[in-house]
């Protein structure tokens, strides 16, 4: 299985985060996987697939997706299954970075799969997902998708100041008061929840519960017990993380920490060395 992990072009790099790229064209293993668990992070995605297509598992059925498809901020885990051989590109979008790229407002898309014909235009994304077939290198499919991306970008003009909202969320590890920030940034609290669901894409409450569950798994990975855990997050209780953990993964924290699905894909996707891009944890 391959991985690797791009930095997008300058001209995109306001607004993505970064480009990963997964390769399993192994046809020995692929059958055998297990679902890939993806985690709820602070970033919008557009995920393509070369080669067979994946499927998302909802409610124990497995639907298949098409081809190109774009998730708003998940509020829970969501499941996919490879249904053979597959590449997969994954643009992260950097909080508030998905407005630039379509007129629709962000918490149209959250918890949802989209599929891309449907947002920009078919022309558009047709040419990329054949010229994605054709190609047989894993640079001329990054090319290929950040040229797509520069035609799609409208160059809106961004709300910078939910932009610094988001910031300053992730900078407090999502231990915010919702009306402080408002009053921070001198607007009220309705209208800061307004925009910022329509720029980031769900609602500020939401924005740093997300981003204090990406704290837990951190912490743990460092090595931090579960009391320190609880105190350092600003939970009530044991009982009180473990409710919001199970809300997020499925599971409880001892389950999730002992039973590691895609250890492959959380070592190279979720633990990033170059300091400029997220490390948000995508994958159990």
């Amino acid at each position: 299985m391959l991985f690797e992990q791009f930095r997008p072009l300058p001209q995109l790099s306001e607004y993505v985060d970064s480009i990963l790229v997964q390769e399993d064209f192994n046809p020995i293993n692929f059958a055998n996987r297990n679902p890939v668990k993806v985690l709820p992070s602070t970033l919008a995605v557009i995920g393509i697939q070369y080669g067979n297509r994946m499927k998302v598992i909802v409610d124990r059925k497995a639907d298949l997706l098409g081809t190109s498809g774009l998730t708003g901020l998940q509020t829970t885990f969501r499941e996919y299954l490879s249904t053979g051989s597959v590449g997969t590109i994954i643009i992260r979008f950097k909080p508030g970075g998905l407005k630039a790229f379509t007129p629709y407002p962000i918490h149209e898309f959250q918890d949802a799969n989209i599929d891309l014909h449907l947002i920009f235009k078919l022309h558009l994304v047709s040419e990329m997902e054949q010229r994605l077939s054709e190609a047989t290198t894993i640079a001329d499919r990054v090319a290929i998708v950040q040229a797509f991306l520069l035609l799609t970008l409208e160059h809106q003009s961004e709300e910078q100041l939910i932009v610094q909202a988001a910031r300053q969320i992730q900078q407090q590890k999502g231990a915010v008061s919702i009306k402080q920030l408002a009053d921070d940034f001198w607007v009220g609290k309705r209208t800061l929840e307004r925009k910022f669901k329509a720029i980031i894409g769900i609602t500020p409450k939401k924005f740093a519960n997300i981003v204090r569950f990406q704290h837990t798994l951190q912490l743990k990975k460092s090595g931090h017990d579960y009391l320190d855990i609880v105190h350092a997050c600003h939970f009530n209780d044991h009982a009180h993380f473990a409710h919001d953990f199970k809300a997020f993964t499925g599971c409880t924290p001892e389950q999730f920490f002992r039973n590691e699905v895609q250890p492959e894909l959380t070592k190279h996707f979720s633990e990033s060395r170059d300091q400029s891009l997220t490390t948000d944890i995508m994958y159990q």
